[in-house]
């Protein structure tokens, strides 16, 4: 069996270290574009090159989200599609309703006519085999909007296809499209987030605002040790807590950051390091601080900055381990005389979304 691997990527060389595929059997790689000569030495190629390969079986992709692209690729440059594997072969119908099966919904991206499971078993369980065949039509379905909405959703892309952006999804991708909505809008302001902690939210949201600046709010040593203990004397945290936020520090936020020039880190105790920034405007803030007094404290800051069109997420707020956090929203209402304009998500922290 001769392969040849669409892909040169962490996906592909994770493939590769489960030694499904003999070294020998494996004639190439192709990118799309290309970005280097050889991977795993061996030659790298783009599609239209691929003759040069010499006779192959299959070729397997390795990258996630980008069927489509890769089946318009091939039929671009004669290759059989038939002969290609993919890792995600459906895809949403744009709302269009047709007579297929699954009908109305999704659809196969290529119609391979080969026994996967049986000629590449390892690939097949990893990537391919549907335990809940209706789960995996919602979880296509959930993906609805991505090429009608924009083209370029770090969400669709490889490099967010990880455990960290996965699990939480639907607070991630609510945040790109509320995102796009400010950018569109042209928002003028900030963007920042309070207990940036190892820079997962934080690292999205300087990617969708690169032209804005970021303000990076934490003590990048874990939660205050008065708060906390307050915190655990209300029943609202386990012991644990304070240690398992410390593992963190500016450098190795800063290394993830895709414009870290962009970026203005604000080391130390919130509010206390937000001084000096009175006269900031916001159009975007995160609050993910966890605790009553720091969540109280991030409203009392951000939401008389944020301009009209803006957002501000708390994390937390339905989270039924972190109490203090809808207490603060209620008190802050109390303070300021009205209810504020809230949007619960149904994420892995119970995020609330409020805006102006």
């Amino acid at each position: 069996m001769k392969v040849l691997i669409w892909g040169t990527g962490d996906m592909t060389s994770r493939y590769l270290a489960m030694q499904e595929i003999e070294e020998d059997d494996i004639l190439g790689f192709i990118e799309s574009r290309r970005t280097k000569d050889t991977f795993h030495g061996k030659r790298v190629y783009e599609p239209q090159e691929i003759g040069a390969a010499g006779s192959y079986d299959y070729i397997v992709v390795c990258i996630k989200n980008a069927g489509r692209e890769i089946r318009q690729t091939c039929l671009e440059t004669d290759i059989d599609i038939r002969n290609v594997i993919l890792m995600d072969n459906w895809e949403w119908l744009d709302g269009r309703v047709i007579e297929e099966d699954p009908p109305a919904c999704c659809r196969k991206i290529i119609d391979n006519p080969f026994a996967i499971q049986e000629i590449l078993p390892r690939f097949y369980e990893k990537y391919l085999k549907e335990k809940d065949v209706q789960a995996g039509r919602y979880m296509t379905i959930s993906r609805n909007g991505y090429d009608l909405c924009e083209t370029d959703a770090p969400m669709l892309s490889e490099e967010y296809n990880t455990l960290q952006y996965q699990t939480d999804y639907f607070r991630y991708r609510t945040f790109e499209l509320i995102a796009n909505e400010i950018i569109r809008s042209k928002v003028a302001g900030a963007a920042a987030e309070v207990g940036v902690f190892k820079g997962a939210f934080s690292r999205l949201i300087n990617r969708k605002f690169k032209d804005k600046k970021l303000y990076l709010f934490d003590t990048f040593e874990s939660f205050d040790e008065e708060e906390f203990h307050y915190e655990l004397e209300q029943g609202r945290v386990p012991a644990n807590f304070l240690k398992g936020f410390a593992a963190t520090n500016v450098a190795a936020v800063l290394k993830d950051m895709p414009y870290p020039d962009r970026c203005i880190v604000r080391k130390g105790l919130f509010p206390e390091t937000a001084k000096g920034l009175e006269d900031e405007r916001y159009a975007f803030a995160s609050i993910d601080v966890d605790f009553e007094k720091s969540i109280l404290e991030g409203l009392r800051y951000f939401y008389p900055r944020l301009n009209n069109g803006g957002a501000i997420f708390v994390h937390d707020y339905n989270n039924r381990f972190l109490e203090g956090v809808k207490i603060a929203v209620n008190t802050y209402e109390s303070e300021i005389g009205k209810l504020l304009s809230k949007v619960p998500l149904a994420d892995e922290g119970g995020t609330l979304v409020v805006v102006k």
